[in-house]
């Protein structure tokens, strides 16, 4: 959900290194009117017992890509946050090994280390992978009590996804994972998470003026009706409500790959 603090004030995720792309990206969703009726109503259902957390969540995370977990104890925590693997190249697919390829019996849950969350999403469990450079996210096909293997689909960003399963090999030889594949940079980080400041500012009913004045130069209040009509900033807040427009109605999904 859009955070209930003053638009104007900077998020306090804009000096945290450790934010991945799926972090904002679910920062876009939330601000998603769509979603969070679909959200609410999924909360709703598993409040009166028609459905448990883990099946609203999948059935959330099938139609918008990535979504939180709908346990209502857990409402909208970032956090638990889920996305689809073939979305997220992020993420580390776990399936069942052919014989004869040296696929140890099983996998000890303890060679994982601290695990957030464990959901069942369809055919697959879910494990977050708690790690202060960044979570990881491996979806289990089959059961961990036998020989796995780590997917690599060709064509699907493999490059980042080799990445994230050497990660995760690193976590399973005791060493420090290091950074997931999918960080933006500081100065991307910085105006993604601004763009969520003008999203909020929208919803708040600040105007194109206000959100200017607020979010790009405080000289803008000043300005007199013809200054503005033709100021830089006019124009650039112009622009960025038409990005976080884009990025709240689907562009999020962009962000899964880094993009």
């Amino acid at each position: 959900m859009p955070p209930e603090k003053d638009w104007r004030v900077s998020p306090d995720e804009a000096g945290d290194d450790a934010l991945q792309y799926s972090d904002i990206a679910i920062g876009y969703v939330s601000r998603n009117e769509q979603y969070r009726t679909d959200y609410h109503r999924a909360l709703g259902r598993v409040k009166r017992g028609a459905i448990t957390a883990d099946e609203a969540t999948a059935g959330l995370v099938r139609r918008w890509g990535i979504s939180f977990h709908a346990a209502p104890a857990f409402a909208f925590d970032p956090k638990l946050a889920v996305a689809r693997p073939d979305l997220s190249p992020a993420s580390i697919v776990l399936a069942p090994a052919l014989p004869d390829i040296g696929a140890v019996p099983g996998l000890d849950m303890k060679m994982l280390g601290a695990v957030r969350a464990r959901t069942r999403i369809g055919d697959f469990l879910h494990l977050i992978l708690a790690d202060t450079d960044g979570d990881a996210h491996l979806w289990v096909s089959g059961s961990l009590d036998r020989p796995l293997a780590m997917m690599l689909p060709i064509g699907s960003d493999p490059i980042t996804r080799l990445a994230a399963a050497e990660r995760l090999s690193r976590r399973l030889g005791g060493l420090a994972a290091g950074p997931p594949p999918l960080r933006p940079t500081p100065f991307r980080r910085r105006h993604l998470l601004t763009l969520l400041q003008v999203l909020d500012g929208i919803q708040a009913g600040a105007t194109r003026k206000e959100l200017a004045a607020a979010l790009i130069d405080g000289d803008v209040c000043a300005y007199n009706a013809a200054d503005w009509t033709e100021s830089r900033e006019r124009k650039r807040i112009s622009r960025w409500i038409a990005e976080a427009v884009e990025l709240r109605d689907g562009g999020y999904i962009r962000l899964l790959r880094g993009g």
